[in-house]
């Protein structure tokens, strides 16, 4: 028992209890001593749990869905953690909070890098790296009876309306000679706009996703105005970055990939595969939980390995960016 907690045991035997005696008798300060006795400190221990995120139940509730994500071949990283715990909580902890609540837990979690960097590019670009992949996907595609018509890829790619790519050019030589051709004319533009695409084994596509860059979050007019809803589908939203974000990416499962696959999936009755990177906005708990609900089996791409992999990226993305730049031209 240290100093305190037998001054504190000495006053309650006090019928008067004397303060100022008492923490003389003990060596300790006087105030230390009265905010104990009048229960504004309490232990360490007390104020660790009054501040905690997760209660004792909600933490093992936590510690079960990283185990089942970690056996899927997905072991979370910190960011995951972290929304993985918002969800619970219902608010976004500290930026440190994921590592400090790992050691509280360290006898049954614990944290280290898989490999490095360097190591894991490498990996990357190797042909028995791909060919692991490969024949985890053959297996599940037999293990889950997934056809041809229930296979999609998802990607996502920025832009900077108005930035022109590096091209070259031709001029004279006196206007070189001059210093006047370092740089091209362009509008100035810097606001961001993402692109989302999904296609299909079969050859068919889904309703493509503009996402723009907003602070408030709200949908201009003029960003509508050549848009035909009569002709076109499209899922149009908004957030401060231009990019997804965990809110956005389960909108678009929800009210978009699902409505428009459900039918050639005997509404819902067959497995669909989702073949997509590890961004943020996909690999969330609320995200996991509604694929898994709703018979879609997620297909996450090697880290590293897009590059090679993301059909999306070869075969339109890449082409789309010259061709934007051209019509800019």
């Amino acid at each position: 028992m240290d100093q305190i907690e037998q001054a504190l045991a000495d006053l309650r035997l006090q019928d008067k209890p004397n303060i100022q005696a008492t923490a003389n008798k003990y060596s300790i300060d006087r105030t230390t001593l009265s905010r104990h006795w009048r229960g504004v400190q309490g232990s360490k221990e007390d104020g660790y749990n009054s501040q905690r995120l997760l209660d004792t139940a909600q933490s093992q509730a936590l510690i079960k869905y990283i185990n089942d994500v970690s056996e899927r071949g997905l072991p979370p990283t910190n960011h995951m953690v972290r929304t993985f715990a918002s969800h619970i909580a219902g608010r976004l902890p500290g930026p440190h909070w994921t590592s400090r609540w790992v050691r509280a837990h360290n006898d049954q979690l614990k944290s280290g890098y898989l490999c490095s960097i360097d190591s894991a590019r490498k990996k990357a670009d190797s042909a028995l790296y791909y060919s692991l992949y490969f024949e985890l996907l053959a297996r599940k595609l037999a293990e889950y009876s997934i056809q041809p018509q229930n296979i999609y890829n998802v990607e996502e790619k920025g832009f900077l309306i108005g930035y022109l790519q590096k091209t070259k050019r031709i001029f004279t030589k006196r206007a070189f000679d001059a210093g006047r051709m370092q740089n091209v004319c362009q509008d100035g533009n810097r606001e961001w706009i993402t692109i989302l695409a999904t296609i299909c084994a079969d050859g068919t596509s889904l309703s493509p996703g503009l996402i723009y860059q907003a602070i408030s979050g709200n949908i201009q007019d003029t960003w509508l105005q050549d848009f035909d809803p009569i002709e076109q589908k499209c899922f149009f939203a908004s957030s401060p970055t231009g990019w997804t974000n965990d809110s956005l990416g389960y909108s678009w499962l929800t009210t978009l990939f699902d409505c428009e696959t459900k039918a050639k999936a005997r509404q819902g009755r067959d497995w669909r595969l989702l073949i997509l990177d590890g961004h943020g906005s996909h690999i969330n708990m609320r995200f996991i939980d509604y694929c898994h609900l709703n018979r879609i089996l997620l297909a996450v791409f090697p880290p590293h390995s897009t590059h090679r992999l993301q059909p999306l990226d070869v075969s339109l993305f890449a082409p789309l960016a010259t061709f934007y730049s051209q019509e800019l031209n």
